[in-house]
């Protein structure tokens, strides 16, 4: 099978070269425990959402893809690597960190990995993309199970309305009358608030995969406050 070209979806306990259902239970544990690594803030991300659903934004639309793909053998896993930034926008750099996981130590170790592509250079324009893998090393060191989320998002900013009023006088003064300009200035997110978004697409992401049934529970913090910063991200 080409994993490069068709990832292929399973529900299955056994993966494509009829891996042993131990192994897979313990590979799709490993990547579990991979996942609960990555801790959002749900009030934060609801408090983005409420935003994104209110008068800051003009547009908005979002959905969300998770494919389970089983068994890349390690010879293949850079074509797929590939084949992931062609589709899936996933850049070098994260590419390069998940390209290490061929140098694990010994088997069934695990590699949680994000990024994010969008249609302009910054996060604030138009829209996002966003994906998270997650990567397990084989028992034997010899392949490669993953699961990614691919989540989209597309917005406009309603620009900011700048009202400033001039007073006319006529008639020496005697009358007047009160004329507006209505000027529109683009607007951005601002640091804060990228942030805020960095940790609204991870919890659609893990979202994506509990309705998916790939993980069984969400690690929810109370404010991103609690998250620590980390090499990995890309925001």
């Amino acid at each position: 099978m080409d994993h490069t070209s068709q990832p292929r979806v399973s529900n299955t306990e056994e993966g494509a070269k009829g891996k042993p259902k131990d192994e897979s239970s313990q590979i799709l544990e490993q990547l579990k425990k991979g996942l609960h690594t990555v801790k959002v803030s749900k009030f934060d991300a609801t408090e983005v959402q409420r935003k994104l659903e209110g008068e800051l934004f003009e547009k908005w639309h979002e959905k969300c893809e998770t494919i389970k793909v089983l068994d890349i053998p390690d010879e293949n896993l850079d074509d797929f690597l590939d084949h992931m930034k062609f589709v899936n926008g996933m850049d070098d750099d994260t590419i390069r960190r998940a390209k290490a996981i061929k140098f694990s130590r010994r088997g069934l170790e695990i590699k949680v990995v994000e990024w994010k592509f969008n249609k302009d250079e910054k996060v604030d324009k138009s829209g996002a993309r966003y994906g998270m893998m997650a990567l397990c090393r084989s028992a034997d060191q010899k392949a490669v199970d993953c699961m990614y989320v691919i989540y989209s998002m597309d917005f406009k900013i309603a620009p900011k309305e700048i009202v400033t009023e001039k007073t006319h006088k006529y008639f020496w003064g005697l009358f007047s009358y009160t004329t507006q300009d209505v000027k529109k200035v683009e607007r951005s997110l601002g640091v804060k608030s990228i942030k805020s978004l960095q940790n609204f697409f991870r919890m659609k992401a893990l979202q994506g995969f509990y309705s998916e049934g790939l993980i069984d529970s969400i690690n929810y913090v109370p404010s991103i406050e609690d998250i620590p910063d980390s090499a990995d991200k890309q925001f």
